[in-house]
């Protein structure tokens, strides 16, 4: 029994290590590696190069997002789309993906595994009771994650819907003062901070790189899933596409908010 315990405790503090070292150096790695393929990176990398990384980058995180990535292979094609929309609703918090959140629901099903197996062993629970309590916590580990995720996506919705009356506002105001549109959704980002903020600054800097502003004003209703501003979107698209005022357009809008 004293055995099982040591195994248990080790295999428990492993999976906590593994955990906090993969979220502490995840934002630094998608940051250097996101505009170029991760495996196409490192057969390019110099081996003394990868020999210096932490244990943590240059194990770990491979092996935890290849394992992310083999049962994203597996998950059901509506699922994954389903997650993939919360993970952007949510902002994609620490630039998480698919398959790293289910990376992470696996290390925490597992740490939710050992603990509760530690502690009802040290309670002296067994039986049913024991397989019933273990079941349920690691049901818990397992699905934290993603309602975290559905809590940050609906509170982030919740934020740019009570922030479309002000920005439609200052958007007339900024357009029938003679700005751009463009200007306009600039001085937005400058005015009013928060995620509908960080949406058109996205949008503006998707403009800058080429994208056509229908395309980038069609990302943040896909981004954000706010069926309101979809609308607001859809409505200065089909302005823009009939050459109508944009300011008549924005003055609808306002009134409707």
């Amino acid at each position: 029994m004293a055995l099982l315990l040591a195994l248990l405790g080790f295999l428990f503090v492993a999976v906590l290590v593994v955990a906090l070292g993969t979220l502490l150096t995840h934002r630094r790695r998608v940051v250097r590696e996101r505009l170029t393929d991760i495996r196409k990176m490192s057969l390019e990398r110099d081996p003394e190069d990868m020999l210096r990384l932490p244990f943590m980058e240059r194990v770990a995180v491979p092996f935890l997002s290849g394992l992310g990535g083999r049962l994203g292979n597996l998950a059901p094609k509506e699922i994954r789309s389903r997650m993939e929309k919360r993970i952007l609703y949510a902002g994609k918090p620490g630039n998480i993906t698919f398959a790293g959140l289910l990376a992470l629901q696996v290390l925490l099903g597992a740490a939710f595994l050992v603990i509760s197996l530690l502690l009802l062993r040290f309670m002296q629970v067994g039986g049913i009771r024991m397989v019933l309590i273990v079941l349920l916590l690691t049901f818990i580990g397992l699905f934290l994650p993603v309602g975290v995720i559905n809590s940050r996506g609906e509170a982030r919705q919740k934020t740019i819907r009570r922030a479309l009356p002000d920005m439609l506002d200052l958007l007339l105001v900024s357009v029938e003062a003679g700005l751009g549109f463009d200007m306009a959704l600039k001085k937005v980002t400058q005015q009013m901070p928060g995620p509908l903020s960080e949406e058109i600054r996205h949008a503006l800097d998707e403009i800058r790189m080429g994208s056509t502003r229908e395309s980038a004003l069609r990302g943040i209703a896909r981004r954000t899933g706010v069926p309101e501003l979809s609308s607001f979107i859809s409505a200065v698209i089909q302005s823009e596409q009939l050459g109508s005022n944009i300011a008549g357009t924005l003055r609808v809008q306002s009134d409707y908010m």
